[in-house]
């Protein structure tokens, strides 16, 4: 089961990139990764597999697993990496950029559920028709895997707070589920730090937003007014280029 892009009902894949690399960002509508009824059901799937993520160890009110493909250049293959290691310079991460993080890779059952796997090759081929990845370079593929999740009396952040760029040339942001009782974990584009252009809040699961490195970008805190935990879901997944030894 694979994505065809040309295939898609009221999607143009050409259109959609020449947005992005005019504006740096996009949105991308959930209705292109569930088109199948079965979708529907591999979601539901998907979802329930952050309830077993373990507490992130550089961040309170965070849980997080990670895992990253190689994508070769002489081969259509995505191979999963032995190594899980997460690396963000401090020009890009002011919070824990300049070390190497090491999270839990993520469970076999979501790496293999269709519904990843092609809303992964979708996101790879999205990002190759644009002209900001060097096709002729050995990529990363990273997939994070993230719960937020906070309480009346603590909040969660992401990493870095504010306004920044990525390190990687381009990245997806798939929201994969959203309790009712959140409050924040909005999106902000920004031409420049001092210069908040756009809010943007991802609602319904497999909602999207593509960044580039021609904006600035944040996530509010989330919150809750309830007395049970209320958590946010996302599914990033980053390309940037194999390391050279």
């Amino acid at each position: 089961m694979t994505f065809v892009l040309s295939k898609m009902s009221g999607f143009s894949i050409e259109e959609k990139v020449h947005e992005f690399e005019s504006k740096g960002f996009l949105e991308i509508s959930n209705e292109i990764f569930l088109q199948e009824e079965e979708n529907h059901r591999l979601l539901t799937q998907a979802q329930l597999d952050y309830y077993n993520l373990e507490d992130d160890a550089y961040g309170e009110c965070r849980a997080r697993s990670y895992s990253r493909y190689i994508k070769y250049v002489d081969s259509p293959d995505y191979i999963l990496d032995n190594s899980n290691d997460y690396f963000q310079s401090k020009e890009y991460n002011y919070d824990d950029g300049g070390k190497v993080r090491q999270f839990n890779s993520i469970n076999d059952s979501f790496l293999y559920n269709p519904l990843i796997q092609n809303m992964v090759r979708f996101d790879t081929e999205f990002a190759f028709k644009t002209n900001i990845i060097d096709t002729s370079k050995d990529l990363i593929i990273g997939l994070h895997q993230v719960r937020y999740k906070a309480t009346k009396e603590r909040p969660s952040f992401s990493s870095p707070i504010w306004l920044h760029k990525d390190d990687e040339p381009v990245v997806f942001l798939h929201l994969m589920n959203l309790s009712n009782t959140a409050i924040g974990g909005d999106n902000l584009i920004a031409n420049s730090p001092r210069e908040i252009n756009q809010f943007i809040s991802l609602k319904e699961p497999l909602e999207t937003l593509v960044f580039g490195q021609k904006v600035f970008h944040a996530v509010t805190p989330l919150g809750t007014e309830c007395s049970t935990e209320a958590f946010r879901d996302i599914l990033l997944v980053t390309f940037s280029y194999k390391e050279t030894k």
